[in-house]
């Protein structure tokens, strides 16, 4: 059931109804078997792996409550149990190709390992589940007595799927509070829902168009032509994951469920370095405090911190996917960040010499278009289907393979009156992220009664006017699922 469907929107606005109609203590019972329901209508045997996972965490939590002598060993045994889960599930095939492939290239026969389906949600759920087991060895949370709490925390149908990846101090507490939607709940729900739907349906799902054009075949197209797909893909894979968090937290709320943020304009960022503060910030954050502090963080001298970086965008990048793209991709956005920090120095003082302010608006705009750029590159990899592909299109893109004339964009699957409907689209999009949170609309919009449903209505008109339909439209799942 995709967020963007009819029945989703039928089934959320039904469930919601029912969860302010139940006594308090109903609540979590219900959210739960509702949660249940949802995810095992995407592959009902996969249910058995979610609840295993719930009672090991579950019990290895307590365990640690009850015995605190025995705090580590159980931390341990909880983690090999939900990651090992994930490795096994995740990561199986890749180490077998990896592995025949280069038995492969020293004349031996390759190896052979069953192939298993990716659990929906397991990279997103498996994250939440170990931060509260980590926060829980570190006294940072309480271990949760109520087995019912805790399922709902694991498994809430609105983030099971593909995030936020909620931690046990901010998601339990409300969900032990057994909360309802009020009147501001209600209109911030339904105003971040239509948000998201009008973003996924109106643009990612339209910038898709020319972007599997373009990977369906990139030696057809000029280096020009790859360019734009290039771009247009920084702006789907932003839209779409976003929409997703969008329609996420404002189905959440519409419970009295405040989740946690996970964009905050990623692209006006001056650098790599805020670009993940601001970009998937339960993911960023996770890492952070789960793995880059562990390793010492920046504590332990410049090196040391260069290479704990590396390791964690590495990390990164293989949770994301289970394929070598993935990885130079994480690698990449290291890279970025070592290489930013070692020539800071060099350029604040070019700045200096030329009197650049570093407030200046111009040197604002130029270091986003600069950060934006390099991100582009990153994300080439991260959206081909082999190392071989990203390495020719990136090949064209940059030795302008077959001119610069004509630019001939509409070669890409998509016409001029389309195209320029969504470039009006991007560009609301853009002053949305550079004024949007400044001027506060979405709180201006909860106030005001009628410019709240006019909007509300504009939202609906785009969505069935502009949305991506029709028999020639492959419905697009949202990005992040398959991770």
């Amino acid at each position: 059931m995709q967020f963007q469907s009819l029945a989703y929107c039928g089934f959320l606005a039904a469930v919601a109804i029912l969860h302010r109609l139940l006594p308090s203590r109903l609540r979590t019972p219900c959210l739960l078997l509702v949660s249940y329901f949802f995810y095992a209508l995407w592959e009902p045997g996969f249910l058995i792996l979610l609840l295993a996972v719930t009672a090991a965490a579950y019990f290895a939590a307590r365990g640690m409550a009850r015995r605190p002598a025995r705090k580590k060993l159980l931390l341990i045994l909880g983690l090999a149990a939900v990651l090992g889960t994930l490795l096994l599930f995740k990561y199986l095939g890749f180490f077998g190709r990896s592995v025949s492939a280069l038995l492969a290239a020293c004349g031996l026969a390759p190896l052979r390992l069953p192939r298993l389906l990716l659990p929906a949600g397991i990279s997103f759920f498996s994250f939440a589940v170990s931060g509260y087991l980590i926060d829980v060895y570190r006294g940072d949370v309480p271990a949760e007595r109520s087995y019912l709490t805790f399922s709902l925390f694991v498994s809430f149908f609105p983030a099971v799927l593909s995030g936020p990846i909620e931690r046990g101090g901010h998601l339990l507490p409300q969900i032990r509070e057994a909360r309802t939607g009020g009147a501001e709940d209600v209109k911030e729900g339904v105003t971040r829902f239509l948000v998201g739907l009008a973003k996924k349906l109106v643009i990612a799902d339209q910038l898709a168009i020319l972007v599997n054009t373009a990977y369906a075949g990139p030696e057809k197209f000029t280096g020009v032509q790859l360019l734009f797909a290039a771009v247009c893909y920084s702006l789907q894979i932003y839209c779409d994951f976003s929409a997703y968090s969008d329609m996420a937290i404002g189905s959440a709320r519409l419970f009295g469920f405040r989740l946690l943020e996970n964009f905050d304009a990623p692209y006006t960022s001056r650098s790599i370095k805020e670009f993940w503060r601001r970009w998937h910030m339960s993911l960023s954050f996770w890492f952070r405090d789960y793995l880059y502090f562990p390793l010492g963080g920046s504590r332990k001298g410049k090196l040391r911190t260069y290479v704990n970086l590396l390791i964690v965008f590495t990390v990164s990048g293989l949770w994301h996917g289970a394929a070598w793209t993935f990885v130079i991709w994480g690698l990449l956005n290291g890279v970025y960040q070592v290489c930013g920090a070692l020539t800071l120095p060099a350029r604040r003082s070019f700045r200096a010499r030329l009197r650049i302010s570093e407030d200046s608006r111009a040197l604002a705009v130029w270091q986003a278009l600069v950060t934006f750029a390099l991100l582009t590159v990153t994300w080439v990899f991260f959206r081909a289907a082999s190392f071989a592909q990203a390495a020719l299109v990136l090949r064209r893109i940059f030795t302008l393979a077959g001119g610069v004339f004509p630019l001939a964009v509409t070669s890409l699957g998509m016409g001029r009156a389309n195209l320029l409907t969504l470039a009006l689209a991007v560009f609301a999009l853009v002053l949305t992220d550079l004024y949007g949170k400044r001027l506060g609309m979405r709180e201006r919009l909860c106030r005001s009664v009628w410019p709240r449903w006019g909007v509300w209505v504009l939202l609906v008109l785009i969505v069935l006017i502009f949305g991506a339909y029709g028999s020639g439209f492959n419905p697009q799942e949202f990005v992040y699922f398959k991770f």
